[in-house]
C-alpha cells in the first residue's frame, strides 16, 4: 500500500506510536487493527483486493482525480469479498482430450448401443 499510495498511507498507517515505541518495538493501533481485520483472508482474497484497489487508482487516474486515498480497512475487506454471483465463475482444470484408443472405444460402445436401441424399435414396430 506504501508503494500505492506514499505518504499518504504511511501517514494514516504508522508501523509505530512514537520514537520510543520504535525502539520497544510496539505497533500502532491503527496498524493492528488493519492486521487483526485481515487476518483470515486468504490469499486468492488478498489478491482480489490488492487488485480492486490498483484498478480503482488506475481509474481515478484515468478519469484525471490524482488525489485518491487508501481504503480503511473495512474498505479493504469489502473489496476482497467476492461479489454477489462471482463464485458462480469460478477457475477450473480445463478438460485434457482423451487418448485415440479411448475415442476409438467410445465410438464401438456407442454403435452397440445404437443398433440395440435400433432393434427395439424395429421388434415393436413387427
Amino acid at each position: 500500500m506504501t508503494q500505492l499510495y506514499g505518504h499518504k498511507w504511511s501517514s494514516q498507517h504508522t508501523l509505530y506510536d512514537s520514537e520510543a515505541d520504535e525502539i520497544a518495538g510496539c505497533y500502532s493501533e491503527d496498524f493492528m487493527l488493519w492486521a487483526k481485520k485481515t487476518q483470515e483472508l486468504s490469499e486468492m482474497a488478498w489478491r482480489r483486493g490488492m487488485n480492486y484497489v490498483e484498478y480503482r487508482n488506475q481509474e481515478a487516474a484515468r478519469q484525471g482525480e490524482i488525489d485518491s486515498w487508501p481504503p480503511n480497512y473495512a474498505e479493504f475487506v469489502g473489496m476482497c469479498i467476492p461479489a454477489p454471483g462471482e463464485h458462480i465463475f469460478r477457475a477450473f482444470e480445463p478438460r485434457k482430450l482423451p487418448d485415440q484408443s479411448a475415442q476409438e472405444r467410445s465410438k464401438v460402445v456407442g454403435r452397440q448401443t445404437l443398433d440395440s436401441l435400433k432393434s427395439l424399435f424395429t421388434e415393436a414396430a413387427e
